[in-house]
């Protein structure tokens, strides 16, 4: 990931807040960087830019040399932004479907990338076809369609644009009876990685506590298998022994299958365990960058240091009520 001056300006009285200005990083395939900074600090408003939820004023960002400065053109490339980059949120409750329960939501995404990873193979191998037989007299060239407007979610479920002249099959229609057990599989093994059980996995979002809810969240964006995962506060919620499990778990994935994570906290020890490098934010600004061994252990800045200060020491309890 690649992200070169990324601003953010919200209009508003005196040309508006500036929540982000400037800002600028790159992210190796398979790194983990720690974005943080107290709460206002402009750590979000980058999330939902990178994911598509806020557009830029200023600047661009790209992943796997995808450009992500612009609205995707048609659903194709809203999917396959998708599998490049997801998102967990603080607060995963807005994003669940009230009426899913917790193993549909997760099945549903399952379901979705394998639908269209399915229709790209089979536009695929029709190229090919058509290019050993050679191009139809009877074809006419076609028009490229322009950018859509709108937002870019994480997961899009809305059909391929040529639908209106293909019928789009349902995944669970005329689908391999090995690919429904591999899917059957996964889901199982996803839930389990997140800490749920078989009764909370058939439960819906309001019958889930905030932390269950995190970690449906948590496996849903990583039933995608994305190239990059945001984690906005995602451990946040969770108590301390389902935070150690989670934070490990990522750890195991990342050095299984090279993904790469971008860490919003405003928890310097958390950011410590999963990242290898950090940038402190201050009102929208980067004031300090590097490892974070360097930032951490070494901070240049009083603001870094003061983040650092409010980290629970060993022994630590919070205060009964």
């Amino acid at each position: 990931m690649s992200v070169r001056d990324l601003t953010k300006i919200f209009p508003g009285r005196g040309g508006g807040h500036k929540a982000v200005d400037a800002v600028s990083f790159e992210l190796e395939p398979g790194g983990a960087l720690g974005i943080v900074g107290e709460s206002g600090s402009g750590k979000t408003t980058i999330a939902r830019m990178l994911i598509g939820l806020e557009s830029a004023t200023a600047g661009s960002m790209s992943v796997l040399g995808r450009d992500r400065s612009r609205p995707a053109r048609g659903a194709a490339e809203r999917r396959a932004r998708a599998r490049e980059l997801q998102i967990v949120f603080q607060d995963p409750y807005t994003s669940l479907d009230p009426s899913q329960s917790a193993r549909a939501a997760v099945d549903e995404v399952l379901r979705h990338h394998a639908a269209g990873a399915a229709r790209a193979a089979r536009a695929d191998a029709s190229t090919r076809s058509r290019s050993r037989s050679g191009p139809d007299p009877r074809s006419a060239p076609t028009k490229a369609t322009g950018p859509t407007s709108g937002s870019d979610p994480a997961i899009d479920t809305r059909p391929d644009a040529d639908s209106n002249t293909r019928p789009v099959t349902s995944p669970s229609t005329n689908a391999d009876p090995r690919d429904a057990r591999a899917r059957q599989t996964r889901l199982e093994e996803l839930l389990d990685q997140v800490g749920l059980t078989e009764r909370q996995s058939h439960a819906r979002p309001r019958d889930l506590s905030g932390g269950q809810r995190q970690r449906v969240a948590i496996a849903r964006a990583l039933a995608a298998d994305p190239a990059v995962l945001i984690l906005d506060e995602a451990v946040s919620a969770l108590d301390v022994s389902i935070q150690a499990q989670i934070l490990n778990l990522l750890v195991d994935i990342r050095a299984r299958t090279g993904i790469a994570y971008i860490l919003i906290s405003h928890d310097l020890a958390v950011v410590r365990q999963l990242c290898d490098s950090a940038l402190v934010l201050r009102s929208g600004r980067v004031i300090e960058q590097g490892s974070c061994a360097d930032i951490l252990d070494n901070p240049a800045e009083d603001y870094t240091r003061a983040l650092r200060a409010a980290v629970p020491v060993p022994g630590w309890r919070p205060p009964q009520h």
